[in-house]
């Protein structure tokens, strides 16, 4: 039987292909004998993109749900228990029948696809099962309607405007969008596309959800019921791009509340389509498990 460290340390290795702002990958895991705990990496917070670090806290969610679907496919049952230092704490609870098998499938070929998209869009059925897909974690969507559109690219022009004009903003992203520091290496990506969601033929079967909450600080959350979000997508044979863009400063974010109304609490857009090209989208490069993973005792952790 596979010892809980060895499971542990598994999810930890299929965390790190969650998604995370400019690839930054920000997360460290600590592993023990029935436990894991989760942690921001502080050398790969934002400064100037993420200066209150939310973004970062979506990332680590996002690892966080990860790990746990990785863990429930096995076989297992986990508690969580979230808060600060740790951010999370995942405990082995004992054997279960194994849930979540289609997910766990999904970690490796999920990619964030910026690519236009055709002109087919996501039926009402697949829309509906992304919005199940976030409604355990305290979390909904909410369709952007197509009259809506030109609205959330203006929206998204602004961002861009209002960031360039922040100083040291620009050089941050350049930096990350080119490798960053580690010694790892992230894989070289495109700059982020921040003028807005395309109108042309190119790109007209696009989607776009708004994912909500009704609380304003629950971005580990939040990033469990994106990664929640993506895997379902993914299964579903959907492509995705996460917009943070829209949620980097508070006038853009404002805009999003006011268009799903009611007293919600914007986190992320997110852009859903299907590409005009089967090809998958180049894979970004993950941090190695060593830089990302480490044991609470003495040894070298189960392979």
């Amino acid at each position: 039987m596979t010892s809980r460290t060895a499971v542990l340390a598994h999810a930890a290795r299929l965390a790190r292909h969650a998604p995370s702002i400019l690839n930054t990958q920000p997360w460290q895991w600590r592993i023990g004998r029935h436990t894991a705990e989760l942690r921001p990496d502080n050398a790969r917070l934002l400064a100037q993109v993420d200066p209150e670090h939310h973004l970062a806290l979506l990332s680590c969610g996002a690892a966080l749900h990860h790990a746990v679907v990785a863990i429930r496919a096995r076989g297992w049952d986990v508690a969580v228990d979230r808060g600060t230092d740790p951010l999370a704490r995942i405990t082995l609870a004992g054997t279960a029948a194994p849930e979540f098998t289609d997910l766990a499938a999904a970690i490796t070929h999920r990619h964030t696809d910026r690519r236009p998209f055709g002109a087919q869009p996501p039926s009402g059925e697949i829309i509906a099962d992304l919005r199940r897909a976030v409604l355990p974690h305290g979390f909904d969507t909410h369709l952007v309607r197509r009259d809506e559109v030109p609205l959330l690219a203006a929206a998204t022009a602004r961002a861009a405007s209002d960031a360039a004009h922040r100083p040291g903003h620009t050089a941050e992203v350049a930096h990350w969008a080119s490798g960053g520091s580690s010694a790892g290496g992230i894989r070289p990506v495109p700059m982020r596309a921040l003028h807005g969601p395309a109108t042309g033929d190119g790109d007209i079967g696009a989607r776009y959800l708004i994912l909500h909450g009704g609380a304003d600080r629950e971005w580990l959350r939040a990033g469990e019921a994106l990664s929640a979000l993506l895997l379902t997508a993914t299964v579903r044979g959907v492509s995705c791009s996460p917009m943070s863009e829209l949620v980097e400063a508070p006038w853009p974010r404002g805009l999003l509340a006011t268009l799903i109304g009611g007293a919600a609490h914007p986190y992320l857009v997110i852009r859903i389509g299907y590409p005009v090209h089967d090809e998958p989208p180049p894979a970004a490069s993950r941090r190695p498990a060593a830089e990302t993973t480490s044991s609470m005792f003495t040894g070298a952790l189960p392979l």
